[in-house]
């Protein structure tokens, strides 16, 4: 059969239409939530920030804010869900927000002034549900204070109170490589502090993932300790990995790796 430039024309409409109709159908909407981890006692004066500065220049930007606001279980936790076409819609919106002059030089500073830290969850609109993404928010907002009564424990060589946090069949994977049960864990837990002569220990950098029951918490610690007379500083980094179990978290397994 002889191809006309008529039929040839013909069909590469017909299969740019079909390329756009796949690809069309192949986007799926997406759904960004973003937790906040305010400073104690800021709430308040991050959520009016929010409403009466940022929320007006993400209307402005056309950001489809799906909703946002305090978080139910404690008075320093604020999360803002915004949803996107797609992956890439998600990045080049966000690109253009967080670069405009209305942002830099309106509220970031303020707002940012009043942020620990925050973590994001993306997930298909589909799949959006306001109760799992509560329950989420509340599990990392757990987490995160358990991470740090866990640094708060091992300051206070408080054992009692590391006792309620570590699960029966924990170990932990030290620095040195030898695996210590939970026995001999808990039996240096009450004097490690004093007799490794730290004189200052944080933490920074939190990373937390969940994946259903089981919680990946990841932070650097920072510490300063006396070696014949002279301050010496360092750091390590370490992963926690907790369990959910009837409701609770557990600390089932700690890893450390020195940073030289």
């Amino acid at each position: 059969m002889k191809t006309t430039p008529f039929l040839k024309y013909s069909l590469t409409i017909c299969f740019w239409t079909l390329t756009y109709s796949l690809t069309a159908q192949s986007v799926e909407d997406v759904i960004e939530i973003r937790s906040y981890n305010l400073k104690p006692g800021t709430r308040n004066e991050f959520q009016k920030l929010f409403v009466d500065q940022a929320l007006p220049l993400l209307t402005k930007w056309k950001v489809d804010v799906v909703a946002y606001g305090p978080s139910l279980h404690d008075e320093n936790s604020f999360f803002l869900a915004r949803s996107y076409t797609n992956l890439n819609h998600r990045q080049q919106s966000q690109d253009a927000f967080y670069g405009s002059e209305g942002w830099v030089k309106g509220p970031r500073e303020a707002v940012l002034a009043l942020v620990e830290n925050y973590t994001t969850i993306v997930l298909p609109r589909k799949d959006f549900n306001m109760n799992s993404i509560q329950t989420e928010m509340e599990d990392r907002e757990k987490l995160s204070k358990l991470n740090t009564l866990f640094i708060k424990n091992f300051i206070a060589q408080d054992t009692a109170t590391h006792n309620e946090i570590i699960h029966k069949d924990f170990v932990c994977i030290e620095g040195n490589g030898k695996i210590a049960n939970r026995k001999e864990y808990m039996k240096a837990w009450a004097t490690d502090y004093q007799s490794g002569n730290f004189i200052a220990f944080a933490t920074t950098d939190e990373h937390i993932r969940i994946f259903g029951n089981v919680a990946l918490v990841r932070s650097k610690s920072v510490f300063k300790y006396l070696q014949n007379g002279k301050e010496i500083s360092g750091t390590s980094l370490y992963t926690d990995t907790y369990i959910k179990e009837n409701g609770r978290w557990w600390c089932v397994q700690a890893q450390i790796t020195p940073i030289k």
